[in-house]
């Protein structure tokens, strides 16, 4: 566990704005003692490249804008790696590993929202949201002319549980959001339950074909199970 209220202030404030869930605040890797050895294998690998500064903002490399697509069943651990690894990048990284341009201090390097949140805020913007609401909004798909704001990495939890009108805006938004933070070199860490062979059915064949272009993909089973039922 991390000891939050002891970090540097800035790493403190960066935790604490960043919509961590209470019950998972000071989490870190070492404590998702479930996930076997090679997904966190897996995990460290990429971790390591966005550390080194292949990731993000990487301009013409092949893994810029990569992120992490979390996928099983309920309750074998995808949201709290997402969150371990939030907080052990906002724990450890430079500003450089970041992107951050010269003389910008960073508002929220990482936030974790779900993705019925995202849509939520969308609705509320149209009807009228607040500047802070829109800076977030346009933040998570680093589109903020405040460069500050714009996250540099996105949890996008529990996408496949929204519901799904029948215009389908709901999966051109997703697809979006994906696209834009990858073009702009901001990698995503999504988890869901749906197996990605399902991706094409739900989300359509362009979406299914981008995401083993815009992420890697870790199939997780805990060792014990549904957590939720221990």
């Amino acid at each position: 566990m991390i000891d939050v209220d002891g970090l540097p202030v800035r790493r403190k404030s960066w935790i604490k704005l960043a919509a961590i869930p209470r019950a998972r605040v000071g989490w870190e890797l070492s404590d998702c003692k479930e996930i076997t050895s090679p997904d966190l294998k897996k995990l460290n690998l990429w971790m390591d490249k966005v550390e080194k500064g292949e990731v993000i903002r990487a301009d013409g490399k092949p893994t810029c804008g990569k992120g992490l697509l979390l996928v099983g069943e309920p309750g074998h651990g995808k949201t709290t790696l997402a969150i371990a690894t939030l907080q052990e990048m906002m724990r450890k990284f430079s500003m450089e590993a970041f992107g951050a341009q010269t003389g910008k201090v960073l508002v929220k390097p990482c936030y974790f929202t779900t993705f019925n949140s995202l849509i939520e805020l969308k609705g509320e913007l149209i009807s009228g949201g607040s500047d802070e609401q829109e800076r977030l909004f346009l933040g998570m798909h680093g589109e903020c002319a405040d460069d500050a704001y714009n996250i540099r990495v996105l949890v996008l939890d529990d996408v496949g549980k929204e519901h799904q009108s029948g215009s389908g805006w709901q999966r051109n938004m997703l697809h979006h959001i994906l696209r834009t933070r990858f073009n702009n070199g901001l990698p995503t860490i999504v988890t869901t339950n749906l197996p990605v062979k399902t991706w094409e059915s739900t989300y359509g064949g362009a979406t299914e074909s981008f995401i083993h272009e815009a992420f890697a993909v870790i199939e997780l089973e805990s060792i014990r199970g549904d957590l939720r039922k221990r």
